[in-house]
């Protein structure tokens, strides 16, 4: 019998409270949940932070989130940045060329970089099985609820 790494539900669970906390103008500005999307950065809709700092609204799903509340994870292309590269006309240091996804994560350690899906599969030792039925678009938070709860009872 192949043993398997227990899922970190605990974190599963900080993500699914953050997401409920919403909108936590002071902790996470300008980020929302949209279950639909890894990460979808509005570079044209910008906000400040109570410490007066731009940012850009992003909707993340409940991987991105994952990756958003990790501290040994950053995204590869921050939403400032993006939009900095989006409106740069810059002769003597061009704009950064982005990748077209902006799902991206670095891992802060070794530089290694996944999409965001694989990453939070990774990071809650999760089977594939368990991740595609807690990363599916239609999920509502109540959906994302149950089925950690039904991974928890080893039900999924």
């Amino acid at each position: 019998m192949i043993r398997r790494a227990v899922p970190d539900l605990g974190f599963a669970r900080r993500v699914i409270d953050t997401i409920v906390a919403l909108p936590d103008q002071a902790r996470h500005p300008g980020l929302e949940w949209n279950q639909d999307v890894y990460r979808a950065v509005d570079i044209d809709a910008v906000i400040y932070a109570d410490t007066g700092t731009p940012v850009c609204r992003t909707a993340l799903c409940v991987a991105g989130w994952v990756v958003q509340l990790d501290p040994d994870v950053a995204w590869a292309y921050d939403s400032m940045t993006l939009r900095t590269a989006g409106l740069t006309d810059d002769t003597t240091q061009p704009p950064v060329q982005l990748a077209a996804d902006l799902t991206t994560a670095r891992d802060l350690t070794t530089g290694e970089q996944l999409p965001a899906r694989e990453y939070a599969k990774r990071r809650l030792r999760l089977t594939e099985l368990q991740a595609g039925q807690l990363f599916l678009g239609t999920n509502t938070l109540d959906d994302l609820t149950e089925i950690i709860e039904a991974i928890d009872k080893g039900r999924l």
